[in-house]
């Protein structure tokens, strides 16, 4: 999937479950595509041979002609069955490739709970649009998911908080550099207390060590499509010199720098 072709979903129905004891059925198997979302508690399920739990916040989407074995002792959410939209030039099954069964990690919690309120509130919406209205609302999620996980391949955290998209840009611009993170937070404004609590909340994980990832991203790419050596490559990427990069690097993908150059270097 590029960011040009974006897999959109056509809702069939919706249905929201609200404090239930159990499941009505510990089975299902379904003619489309099913997608469990965890408003509150949790349940286990297995796919296959894929068997996880489900905590609150997360999604679990089960593909057609599979079983769908569940259990819970409590849990409210959100049920949407639907099919791929194929209106477009060039769609395919391969399309629909980067969606598996299993739990889909939306990072933008807060714009996945304000979607959930407006599906618990659409009983107000005219019966007429009703399901026009959930349809959208279900492209918007699925827009937001593929979005970030564009941003995900090229190392990237998106956010539609003004603060963290300033400071996501100033990271990833100042990555190389090692930017102190006490400078990023009083250039943006707030406290770097205050800046870490918001990234953690958002992205469950810390500031720091987002910018170490994207370091490290740069790292891999200098070693693989450059000719620079270790040395020059801890120089531009902000290191003490290539022996802590060799430490970092190992600790963090267990494998030292030229032997990783030598395995991926084509």
């Amino acid at each position: 999937m590029d960011q040009t072709s974006f897999r959109e979903p056509d809702l069939r129905y919706h249905v929201y479950v609200k404090d239930a004891a159990q499941f009505q059925k510990t089975e299902d198997t379904y003619d489309h595509w099913a997608l469990f979302i965890v408003e509150d508690g949790c349940f286990d399920y297995r796919i296959g041979s894929l068997q996880e739990r489900a905590l609150k916040g997360e999604m679990v989407l089960c593909p057609p002609n599979m079983t769908f074995y569940r259990k819970t002792e409590g849990l409210s959410f959100h049920l949407m069955g639907f099919d791929w939209r194929k209106d477009r030039i060039g769609d395919s099954e391969e399309d629909t490739a980067v969606f598996l069964a299993g739990k889909l990690h939306l990072h933008n919690s807060s714009r996945l709970n304000s979607t959930l309120s407006l599906f618990r509130e659409a009983r107000d919406v005219n019966p007429g649009l009703l399901l026009h209205y959930k349809r959208h609302l279900l492209r918007d999620l699925f827009y937001v998911y593929q979005i970030e996980s564009f941003h995900r391949k090229l190392g990237l955290l998106y956010s539609e908080n003004p603060i963290l998209q300033r400071a996501l840009h100033m990271l990833q611009q100042q990555a190389e550099a090692g930017a102190a993170l006490k400078w990023i937070a009083g250039e943006i404004g707030i406290s770097q207390v205050q800046l870490t609590r918001l990234f953690k909340q958002e992205f469950q994980m810390t500031p720091s060590a987002y910018a170490a990832n994207l370091r490290m991203d740069k790292v891999k790419q200098l070693l693989v499509n450059s000719s620079l050596t270790l040395a020059q490559i801890a120089e531009q990427c902000g290191f003490t010199d290539e022996h802590h990069l060799s430490k970092r690097f190992k600790k963090m993908f267990g494998i030292n720098p030229s032997a990783y150059r030598k395995a991926y270097t084509v």
